[in-house]
């Protein structure tokens, strides 16, 4: 892998995606490299039926407002985590699925490398839940870093 010029990295606003911002500012001083920080979101699981036959409704209020809260939680993050990477930008997509969002943006953006954290979930609730990470992993046009949570061993320490 070449230096990355361009890192993407996905967030959910987890501890892990905080996890993944932090190693992706190492990424981008050590590089010297560009940052984008995306935020994939879908608002329609969480709408009453009586809106999506109004479209209209849902595209002026509901989904506004969940943006704007997204890019002021992003920009909050990025002042904090990011602070010391000059070349910062953010984007908020609308998608289904956020792992084929991630990968579009990605191809369409020209990402060297694509940062994520991973939850590291298993069995059924993978399987009901999905896996943004190993979607990822499967068809990024860019090379991937999933970042996971550190576990303790058995004896205590790290």
């Amino acid at each position: 892998m070449d230096q990355p010029k361009m890192i993407l990295v996905g967030t959910d606003f987890s501890d892990i995606s905080d996890e993944a911002l932090r190693t992706a500012a190492l990424y981008a001083r050590t590089f010297g490299s560009r940052v984008l920080v995306a935020h994939v979101f879908d608002p329609t699981p969480n709408v009453p039926p009586v809106v999506w036959s109004r479209p209209d409704l849902l595209e002026r209020s509901i989904r506004v407002e969940i943006e704007k809260a997204i890019r002021e939680t992003l920009t909050g993050k990025t002042a904090s985590l990011l602070r010391d990477v000059p070349e910062v930008e953010l984007s908020v997509c609308q998608h289904p699925s956020a792992g084929r969002a991630l990968c579009e943006i990605a191809e369409d953006e020209g990402a060297d490398l694509l940062i994520l954290g991973s939850h590291g979930r298993s069995g059924l609730s993978r399987a009901f839940l999905g896996s943004v990470a190993e979607k990822v992993v499967r068809h990024a046009p860019c090379p991937v870093l999933v970042v996971r949570e550190r576990r303790k061993d058995k004896k205590g320490g790290k």
